[in-house]
């Protein structure tokens, strides 16, 4: 995603201001969230798609920039959250704070961006519609979450389930912060249900794309170590697309203990096999079906530059993949966050 989106730099301030003062170890830690943030593609999707259903007008004001600050905390406390489910190593190429600072400090810094967050969307002003549609959508992450841990270890996960994981864990989230642009707006109900398609279907890509990544990318442009799902038992897209054409692979998953990881040698027959069998080229192509799905449903919207930036965030997520993924190196300045 290129170029600056107006109200960013406010945004920020709002995420810091939420977060200070605070003192000692928690300063420190805080600190270390605020200096090691991704792109904010939450927060700019909110902000786009505020302008885009604003149609021009001057909607910069504090409950703007606190929505989008929110929804980067939240955002933020969900990965918190799940580094420590997922006993990961890095994150954005770093040390996890739960390494760093222990899983009770990890878990309750979690909780406080996510009590700071709903603090923001609270303060008089602010909109109920919104405050309760991003309360519903934590408590979708929450039923993702469990939802895919009483999944791990389960080979014969199917296509099915494995939507359902994506639009709990992530198009869910993305779907909400479009949505949330058009109440900002005060836009009409088919205008914010054209957002949330379009978010739900840039977030169903999204995910695709870091399962593939999973398998084919670079861990330092990753932000965290490849191969990471089979080592979690998680069954991804391009995973049941090899069980299913190639049932030889089933049937070795099936003999292990249950849920049991793969030993080392088996992880890298399986890493192997997705890429030979072609399973990275069929989870790029639903990838690209769910991108060109997000881009349709812009078109009824206006047509202004916000629209078109839109559209170019969906077409930069797969962009960075040249013809087919089996055997062939993926683009090293691909960078997801």
């Amino acid at each position: 995603m290129h170029g600056e989106v107006p109200g960013l730099s406010e945004v920020d301030r709002a995420i810091r201001k939420a977060l200070y003062p605070a003192p000692g170890r928690l300063g420190e830690i805080i600190g270390r969230i605020l200096e090691n943030r991704g792109k904010m593609l939450r927060p700019r999707l909110l902000l786009t798609c505020t302008a885009l259903a604003g149609c021009g007008k001057n909607l910069r004001s504090n409950l703007l920039f606190d929505a989008a600050a929110a929804v980067e905390l939240i955002h933020t406390a969900s990965l918190i959250h799940d580094d420590i489910i997922d006993e990961a190593a890095r994150r954005r190429n770093q040390e996890t704070l739960h390494l760093r600072w222990g899983p009770g400090r990890a878990a309750l810094v979690g909780d406080l961006l996510l009590a700071r967050a709903f603090a923001l969307l609270s303060r008089p002003g602010g909109s109920r519609k919104l405050l309760h549609l991003l309360a519903r959508t934590v408590a979708h992450l929450c039923r993702g979450e469990i939802y895919q841990m009483e999944q791990r270890y389960r080979w014969e996960l199917t296509e099915k389930q494995y939507y359902r994981i994506n639009y709990y864990k992530t198009a869910c989230f993305i779907a909400s912060c479009c949505e949330a642009g058009g109440l900002l707006a005060g836009a009409s109900a088919a205008f914010c249900r054209a957002l949330r398609n379009y978010g739900l279907k840039l977030g169903q890509a999204f995910q695709i794309v870091d399962d593939i990544l999973d398998y084919a990318g670079y861990p330092e442009r990753l932000g965290k170590p490849v191969g990471n799902d089979l080592e979690q038992g998680r069954t991804t897209l391009p995973l049941i697309h090899l069980f299913e054409t190639q049932k030889q692979y089933l049937k070795l998953v099936r003999m292990l203990p249950a849920n049991t990881a793969p030993p080392r040698e088996l992880q890298k027959m399986l890493r192997e096999a997705v890429k030979k069998n072609g399973s990275l080229d069929y989870a790029l192509a639903a990838a690209r079906r769910k991108q060109a799905e997000a881009v349709a449903a812009l078109q009824h919207l206006p047509e202004r530059e916000e629209r078109q930036a839109l559209a170019q965030i969906a077409e930069e997520l797969t962009r960075h993949f040249a013809g087919t993924l089996g055997g062939q190196p993926v683009d090293p300045e691909i960078k997801l966050s």
